[in-house]
């Protein structure tokens, strides 16, 4: 005859709990309970089942998930711009070079002029501190023109 018991182990098997059931009691006979952490475990528990928590917590997981793809979506933009900068940059420089074969050695002075003007701004802006020209050289590559350059500044 199957029972009450039997029936309730069978589907506690088939469901995977008995694990856990098994394991819980096992952990608390180590050490005597405090009440105070009981307490406070039954009070987070009830907390989190009023239904305006749930409500709070399920926005903060929807706002997070936005503004990790908002993240990516921002990633994979700035990685659009910069690759269309240096599309930019590498046809212009090319063309620059086919309507003026000395155009883009005096557009690279001109760039080693304005780096050095920056140089001084920086250093004496700093009061003094000076960096030395090689190291300030290789921090300042890609710093020396505007994001967006228009036909006017090249």
């Amino acid at each position: 005859m199957i029972t009450i018991k039997t029936t309730l182990a069978a589907v506690l098997l088939a469901a995977g709990v008995h694990a856990q059931l098994a394991a819980a009691p096992a952990k608390e006979e180590g050490h005597t309970p405090d009440p105070e952490h009981s307490r406070l475990v039954a009070a987070r528990k009830a907390a989190n089942d009023l239904p305006e928590v749930m409500a709070v917590e399920q926005q903060a997981k929807a706002d997070r998930a936005m503004t990790n793809k908002a993240y990516a979506e921002y990633k994979a933009a700035r990685k659009r711009s910069t690759d269309s900068e240096a599309a930019y940059r590498k046809a212009f420089d090319a063309a620059l070079a086919k309507v003026d074969e000395g155009a883009p050695a005096l557009q690279e002075k001109e760039r080693v002029a304005f780096r050095e003007r920056m140089l001084k701004a920086r250093t004496s802006k700093k009061g003094g501190t000076k960096k030395t020209g090689a190291k300030a050289d290789d921090e300042d590559d890609g710093d020396d023109e505007p994001a967006s350059p228009t036909k006017s500044s090249n």
